[in-house]
């Protein structure tokens, strides 16, 4: 599993050519088609507008526009389905719940789901539960918890405090927002293709608009 840092140069990397090269692709299809329909489509011939023209910058930022959607749609799709279950989700109790209605609420998830009474397919979720439930009931564990995630659960070895769980969280943070802060100097600088030409590009059409 990749960390947050490697994953966010990946997605800065991704969001750098592939649009760009998407775009390309798009147009040159789109175009292809437009002059020679598939039969099927019934469908006239249409003359391309030509290069560096009001009607060829129009179908680019079309393309473009459509390229960055789909990208878009599916980095959160993946980001969706990768996601870890939410702890307070899954046991079905509120942030602010005290100990007594989280255990209650635990008993209630095991009476209903232990893999004595639903099987072994149901272990796993029982696992998490129980994992949920010794992270939740725990106030430093629930304290960076709810600031980082559920990575926290493997810093237990080495924070015993609230402050080491801080301090562990913003560290491990720093990566993320390093590299970020990095990705935005580079498009300030090489912005002529990819999301930071999506950006610029669009905000001069606003301002055309307005």
């Amino acid at each position: 599993m990749l960390s947050p840092g490697a994953e966010t140069a990946l997605r800065m990397i991704g969001w750098t050519f592939l649009p760009d090269l998407g775009t390309r692709m798009l147009l040159r299809t789109y175009r292809h088609l437009q002059s020679s329909p598939p039969a099927f489509l019934g469908l006239r011939p249409r003359q391309p507008p030509p290069i560096n023209t009001p009607g060829y910058a129009l179908q680019q930022r079309i393309s473009f526009s459509v390229i960055i959607l789909a990208y878009l749609l599916y980095t959160s799709i993946q980001a969706y389905s990768q996601a870890p279950p939410n702890f307070y989700e899954l046991l079905g109790v509120r942030p602010d719940v005290d100990e007594g209605t989280l255990k209650t609420a635990f008993r209630v998830f095991a009476r209903h789901n232990h893999p004595d009474r639903v099987g072994t397919s149901g272990e796993s979720r029982f696992i998490a539960a129980r994992t949920a439930f010794d992270t939740l009931k725990s106030d430093r564990l629930r304290f960076a918890y709810d600031r980082f995630g559920p990575d926290v659960i493997g810093w237990s070895s080495e924070c015993n405090s609230i402050a080491d769980y801080l301090e562990r969280g913003l560290m491990a943070s720093c990566g993320f927002y390093i590299i970020s802060a990095a990705a935005m100097i580079l498009y300030a600088i090489f912005g002529q293709s990819g999301f930071g030409a999506f950006v610029s590009h669009h905000t001069r059409l606003w301002h055309v608009a307005v």
